[in-house]
């Protein structure tokens, strides 16, 4: 666990230290690089995280595929697992657990995780087998779990992408890995 924690901070380290036009244009080209993706272009139903504290950006794919997808965002429940809850056009969010936009417009009582495609996953650190690094409270790790049918991609800036990224029994790999310079496919 302390390999983690040693990688988490180096991580956060580096991704904070981009500029904001450093910044600017890896997110348009991550963007780019998930849009370009058939799977992506295919689904009708994703998962996404809000971004926030300096993750690769959603706000302007959320925004440009509002209309012509069924987009979900998390909502945290309790301490251990989040939702996936229906955004809906125009896109109103408000702060919920630790700060993280969620949508204001929930319906609290209805499970839309089984029509999940694909989960667009935050991360602190990736390799290219798939192992990731999160903020540590394990909310991904546990949706994967019992969504395994969806694809999840990370988005992530190359800085994020290291040789090697620890991975614990309960840790659930990522399937690609967009950066704004490749495409990973990820095998374990």
């Amino acid at each position: 666990m302390d390999e983690k924690i040693k990688i988490r901070s180096k991580a956060l380290k580096k991704r904070n230290g981009l500029s904001a036009k450093a910044r600017a244009v890896k997110d348009r080209k991550v963007a780019d690089n998930l849009e370009s993706l058939d799977l992506f272009k295919k689904a009708h139903h994703i998962l996404f995280y809000y971004s926030v504290k300096g993750e690769a950006d959603t706000r302007r794919l959320i925004e440009r595929h509002l209309d012509s997808k069924q987009l979900y965002l998390p909502v945290i429940r309790g301490k251990s697992h989040f939702q996936a809850v229906p955004v809906k056009a125009p896109l109103n969010v408000r702060s919920g657990y630790e700060n993280v936009p969620e949508p204001i417009d929930e319906e609290p009582s209805s499970v839309y995780d089984d029509k999940i495609e694909l989960i667009i996953t935050p991360g602190v650190a990736f390799d290219r087998k798939g192992n990731r690094i999160g903020m540590g409270k394990g909310y991904y790790d546990r949706y994967f779990a019992q969504n395994h049918f969806a694809l999840k991609i990370a988005l992530a800036y190359e800085e994020q992408v290291l040789d090697y990224v620890p991975k614990d029994l309960y840790d659930v790999t990522v399937d690609l890995i967009v950066t704004d310079q490749n495409i990973y496919r990820c095998h374990s």
